[in-house]
């Protein structure tokens, strides 16, 4: 069966702590510390990713901080996969 959708592509995009992602369009560096399980009541257990950014000051105002610290697994790969973020594997 062919693929129907982009989120079919999903699944061929392997994520692990110590990957490196890089913002195409601000050039922030990300490193994927941890992977956490959440649980949620309308759907399937939601998965999330702790992200480092390279200029990810903890002292800035929320509304200056670009990118998020915590990034749900398939937006994050979805984004990689239409070139928003570029992913390094180690």
């Amino acid at each position: 069966m062919f693929p129907t959708s982009l989120r079919d592509y999903t699944k061929d995009v392997s994520l692990n702590a110590g990957d490196m992602i890089i913002d195409s369009v601000s050039g922030q560096i990300g490193l994927l510390l941890e992977y956490n399980r959440r649980i949620s009541i309308t759907s399937d257990d939601v998965y999330f990713w702790n992200v480092k950014w390279s200029n990810n000051d903890h002292t800035q105002k929320p509304e200056e901080v670009i990118n998020p610290i915590w990034i749900e697994e398939e937006g994050l790969k979805l984004s990689i996969l239409v070139g928003f973020y570029n992913l390094h594997t180690c």
